[in-house]
């Protein structure tokens, strides 16, 4: 039976997408993996990747439309197979279409990869992609690569609706869709710097508050899940999210079932989801079915922010740098190493007495190094 390739929620806040270019025609084979579509969404412009081996059957929507997340897109199945009007994206009314004639990339080879955005460099700076072999996965072709080429630094001019216009629309959305509240405490990481030295692997403080959090939402199961309408699922599992930073806008990539995961397995899960971030090669399972999300501002100096709600979560924990603080000890005074962590929930459908308990539990988590196990 045909598959069904439905339109990932790539980005915080990312309601729908836009198809700008079908690469795939009816009958075409498709590798697992391979780039079939480009879709604009609200914080990037991104490549749709089939997610199984077989032959393009149809579009199932035009060039220029826009559809929300998780909307069939095309259908992919088994060589010789046809289109069957049973299928459940064709029952529920969406018709085949033909998929516009793909446009070749400017003098690229037809092996070559690129991603749109490096594509659309390449095409105003009348750069040459024939003999290029890029950086990415497999010589993918980038934006960093065709930038290099490039090599010095220029004006640019584009448009607000076209790119912060979409973004400042689902952040609004997202403020006027709940009520928004945020909570900061200081949190001790003084121990935890120790243990995070010691470890024989390389573990961000991203992965070390990521895994504390996984591990505490469970006895939170308020802030842990969505708001589907007038109705809150509360997820028994932690699916969690974490802002990735690109050059033209924010993923969200998405450790499933965190709460099973060994420390070494979720900080080697994200290195390797930010990587696929970074190289435009993430799969629809890679940012489907987040359940809670970090924001971490830290590495750039940030103290403390307040993060916006990631639809249709309930919750997101905003995450600063590490610094040192000087705090009674008995009758002296110590220096100890303190991050600030800003909880936002939706106050609809927590109060602020249990998120402040979380952020509590939280700390407690934390000042334990002993929580923190490398297998």
């Amino acid at each position: 039976m045909a598959h069904e390739v439905r339109l990932p929620q790539w980005s915080m806040g990312m309601q729908d997408g836009q198809i700008t270019r079908w690469l795939k025609a009816p009958g075409d084979p498709v590798a697992d993996g391979e780039v079939i579509a480009e879709v604009e969404s609200s914080k990037v412009a991104s490549d749709l990747l089939a997610d199984r081996e077989g032959v393009f059957l149809c579009a199932l929507v035009a060039v220029g439309d826009v559809v929300p997340v998780r909307t069939p897109l095309c259908l992919i199945g088994a060589p010789g197979e046809r289109v069957d009007a049973s299928s459940p994206a064709i029952a529920q009314g969406a018709a085949p279409v033909p998929p516009a004639t793909p446009r070749p990339a400017p003098s690229t080879s037809s092996a070559a990869q690129v991603t749109p955005r490096a594509r659309k460099l390449a095409v105003e700076n009348n750069i040459n992609l024939a003999q290029l072999r890029g950086s990415g996965p497999g010589g993918r072709i980038v934006e960093h690569d065709i930038e290099a080429l490039i090599g010095q630094p220029r004006d640019e001019t584009y448009s607000l609706t076209q790119r912060r216009g979409r973004i400042a629309e689902r952040l609004l959305a997202s403020l006027h869709g709940s009520a928004q509240l945020t909570l900061s405490r200081e949190i001790d990481v003084t121990d935890l710097a120790v243990r995070r030295a010691a470890l024989p692997f390389r573990a961000g403080w991203g992965d070390l508050i990521g895994y504390s959090v996984s591990r505490v939402l469970a006895r939170h199961a308020p802030f842990n899940g969505t708001v589907e309408g007038d109705r809150v699922r509360a997820s028994a599992i932690v699916n969690l999210g974490f802002a990735v930073a690109l050059t033209d806008g924010l993923v969200t990539p998405v450790i499933h079932d965190a709460g099973s995961k060994s420390l070494r397995e979720l900080a080697e899960m994200a290195a390797a989801l930010v990587m696929r971030a970074r190289s435009g090669t993430l799969r629809a399972r890679d940012v489907d079915g987040g359940t809670f999300t970090l924001s971490n501002l830290g590495g750039h100096g940030i103290d403390a922010f307040t993060p916006i709600i990631n639809p249709p979560q309930i919750a997101i924990l905003g995450l600063g740098r590490v610094r040192e603080l000087a705090q009674r000890d008995g009758t002296g005074i110590a220096w100890r190493q303190c991050m600030t962590v800003s909880l936002t929930f939706d106050h609809r459908v927590a109060d602020g007495v249990p998120a402040a308990v979380f952020l509590q539990d939280l700390a407690q988590f934390v000042a334990r190094p002993g929580n923190f196990e490398p297998a």
